[in-house]
């Protein structure tokens, strides 16, 4: 079993102040006592659960879902002996951890088994007014270099480009024009690089707005995979990889290898713990 987890962090918010919070979605599944009963099945052979929801202090809440898996089986050993397993499913956990006074969540990052962006598709099953914003929190230091210096390259790649937002404003042009492409030539991912290429000078100013807008972009799905950026400041050319400068914790925990509630309380409390420390 891996004992190794990563968590990442995310604004979120709303465009609309009379749209549900998350916190208020999230309380509303977990009032169904019956866990069975708050799995939504958001694809084929994807099932996922609110498993389990607390208050972590006044501002915040932990919580877990869990992917319920009931084909393809794996199979149980007992020595030399192999016979099929007796469970009729099996759950897959991540664990998140939300301010709801600040809009930040931070959640164990293993989209094989529940991602952000299906996390949001679980909210929308509930209430059809469950829209958020969600962009990775970057790391401050790296995106002042960003808007500090004049950019000579921008390069982004986006997986499941069918479902992002629309951009708006002037940008609204290529957010359509990138989900027109998926969508023509059945693309489930979509590079773009803006460059100056051999020609001296800088791309436009509004490009960083662009940039900015791109870590807002996720849809149900879609997901900001890269976002590069050459850029020149003080006559010094440095490359700058603002998605991998997004806050982001990585342990080693002491988690049991049977055990799933003990692990739910390890994890949350190193979430926690930590979150409080570097966020709140």
């Amino acid at each position: 079993m891996e004992k190794t987890f990563t968590f990442r962090f995310y604004n979120v918010t709303r465009d609309n102040a009379a749209k549900p919070a998350m916190v208020d979605i999230l309380r509303q599944a977990a009032k169904e006592p019956d866990k069975q009963k708050r799995e939504q099945t958001l694809a084929q052979d994807l099932t996922i659960r609110l498993e389990e929801l607390h208050d972590d202090g006044a501002d915040a809440i932990v919580g877990e879902f869990v992917r319920c898996q009931d084909t393809n089986l794996p199979s149980e050993l007992d020595g030399s002996a192999r016979m099929p397993l007796s469970a009729k499913k099996l759950g897959h956990s991540v664990v998140f951890r939300l301010n709801h006074k600040i809009g930040v969540i931070g959640i164990q990052h293993d989209p094989r088994v529940v991602s952000i962006g299906r996390i949001l598709e679980y909210l929308h099953t509930y209430n059809a007014n469950a829209f958020y914003n969600i962009a990775p929190r970057l790391d401050p230091k790296a995106w002042q270099k960003f808007k500090k210096g004049s950019v000579r390259k921008l390069s982004v790649r986006i997986a499941s480009p069918d479902s992002m937002h629309d951009l708006g404003g002037t940008d609204n042009a290529a957010s359509t024009g990138i989900r027109a492409l998926a969508d023509a030539y059945d693309a489930p991912t979509i590079g773009i690089e803006l460059s100056m290429g051999h020609r001296k000078g800088f791309l436009a100013n509004a490009v960083s707005d662009f940039a900015d807008k791109l870590t807002r972009s996720l849809g149900p799905t879609a997901r900001l995979d890269k976002l590069t950026a050459v850029t020149v400041v003080d006559d010094h050319t440095e490359e700058l990889d603002l998605i991998e400068e997004r806050q982001v914790l990585k342990e080693t925990l002491p988690i049991d290898d049977r055990d799933p509630v003990k692990n739910y309380q390890i994890k949350t409390s190193y979430l926690s713990s930590e979150m409080k420390r570097i966020i709140g």
